[in-house]
């Protein structure tokens, strides 16, 4: 098996493990946002630190469209599914850039990665989407707005900690 191969055997292993856990969170709607939220991005970080940045965005772009799909995303906000890409695709990107090194500088890309996703979905639920004549009913807007605001930041930050631990791990039994 070749290394491009094996990288998208990875990648696809990763996404599965992210739909398991969309279609778990999907049955605790309780919790459902901050137990399925920072594994999705864990699993973001990973992918693009082990597979590479192309098939972690890849796994950025198919992660919204499948919590659609599995029903773990409310049908009302599928019209928002757009911008969650581009917030998953900012988190991977950005964190990217600071992939490579050691530890600290890898928690920078987090933390920028973080605040990029945050901000731009904290915009888009808020203005972009009356910009663009997107008419959600008021109540799944406020509902979009609230839970496209600092929850994403949270959930960025756990799941990229969560991330960079298992890292380190990999690193330490030099898996990677």
């Amino acid at each position: 098996m070749n290394i491009d191969t094996r990288k998208l055997v990875r990648a696809s292993l990763l996404l599965a493990m992210g739909i398991i856990f969309q279609i778990i969170g999907r049955n605790i709607p309780q919790i459902n946002q901050f137990l399925v939220g920072p594994i999705i991005n864990c699993i973001l970080i990973l992918t693009a630190f082990i597979c590479g940045k192309w098939l972690g965005a890849g796994v950025g772009i198919l992660t919204p469209i499948l919590a659609w799909l599995v029903g773990q995303l409310a049908t009302p906000l599928a019209p928002f599914i757009p911008f969650i890409i581009i917030g998953n695709l900012l988190f991977v990107f950005l964190f990217s850039l600071f992939m490579e090194g050691e530890l600290l500088k890898r928690s920078i890309g987090i933390f920028l990665g973080a605040i990029g996703k945050y901000v731009f979905l904290m915009f888009a639920s808020r203005k972009l989407i009356y910009l663009l004549g997107l008419n959600f009913p008021p109540k799944v807007a406020k509902a979009l707005s609230i839970s496209m605001s600092i929850p994403q930041l949270i959930t960025a930050l756990i799941g990229g900690a969560l991330a960079l631990m298992i890292i380190e791990l990999l690193i330490k039994r030099k898996i990677l």
